[in-house]
């Protein structure tokens, strides 16, 4: 695999995508599609999705995620981040190549899509906003990211770091995105329950339930991710799992929120798991019976 210093700039990187002695590297991801039942009605935000495509070696190679940009309330608009984009991969030959030795790169776009119905009452949607995505990120032995780089901005600005516990223990206990910093909340088995600001100020965050009574064992989970409350970003990272799975099954999720001073609440009841063979979680569904699918890579 070609090396990739840390200060080129992005057209000077050479790089490629995968060589066949890294098949075993801890880079790939198995969940293929993320899709749900929910009806897509006029006027509204399509369901969160997902759909990757994989190289021979199962690392992901391209990426659609569509994800919900505000919560559902009246005061936001209804509008939805489509992010497109490629993955390559390289090993870290930097100065911090012991602590993070595998390095990504998605090159593509996020475009910002607000929903509406015509006179005729059809369903429409108008970009509002399209931006170039070169990020990089910093990938442990583990296949966690611990940091991401924004490469379209001058001076390729670190947007967000995630801090860990210890490499034996990989639980995460801080999450900086760009000037703000969240600490997560978490229970005595390292389960995330929420992420919280570190100074008093009002401000969306994440908090997840879970069931004590099922641990994860070997399982494989995948939800639909944090829909942007901390960044985009970091919901990248949940749905590419670069980011360590809870160690029990969740229960509920949901965000809290604030409008003008009052303070909302949307949560999530998750129900009806079903694994395949592998114990890949493939279908649940939520409080009001929809059914949530993911389907996966298995490996020959």
């Amino acid at each position: 695999m070609s090396s990739c210093q840390k200060d080129l700039s992005p057209k000077d990187e050479v790089i490629t995508a995968v060589v066949a002695s890294d098949a075993n590297s801890p880079l790939k991801s198995h969940s293929l599609t993320f899709s749900s039942n929910y009806p897509v009605n006029p006027g509204e935000v399509p369901p969160f999705s997902f759909t990757k495509i994989q190289y021979p070696d199962a690392r992901v190679k391209s990426i659609r995620m569509l994800s919900r940009k505000n919560p559902i309330y009246p005061g936001f608009a209804k509008e939805a981040v489509e992010l497109i984009g490629n993955f390559t991969y390289a090993a870290n030959t930097g100065s911090d190549k012991d602590f993070a030795p595998h390095l990504a790169f998605l090159k593509g776009t996020s475009e910002v899509w607000e929903y509406y119905k015509t006179s005729t009452g059809a369903a429409a949607r108008k970009s509002i906003s399209k931006k170039n995505v070169d990020l990089k990120f910093y990938l442990l032995s583990t296949g966690y990211c611990t940091l991401i780089q924004d490469w379209a901005l001058p001076g390729h600005p670190s947007i967000l770091f995630i801090g860990y516990t210890a490499p034996q223990n990989q639980s995460i206990y801080v999450v900086e995105v760009g000037p703000t910093i969240l600490f997560t909340n978490r229970d005595q088995y390292g389960n995330i329950l929420s992420f919280q600001l570190s100074y008093n100020q009002s401000h969306s965050y994440f908090r997840i339930n879970y069931d004590y009574s099922k641990p994860r064992g070997t399982k494989n989970f995948n939800f639909i991710p944090s829909q942007n409350l901390i960044s985009q970003e970091f919901s990248l990272l949940e749905v590419m799992q670069w980011l360590p799975q809870s160690t029990h099954q969740r229960k509920s999720a949901g965000g809290i929120f604030e409008i003008n001073g009052n303070w909302f609440s949307q949560d999530q009841v998750y129900k009806n798991y079903q694994f395949d063979a592998n114990g890949n979680l493939f279908s649940l569904t939520y409080g009001d019976n929809i059914l949530q699918k993911t389907t996966w890579h298995v490996q020959p």
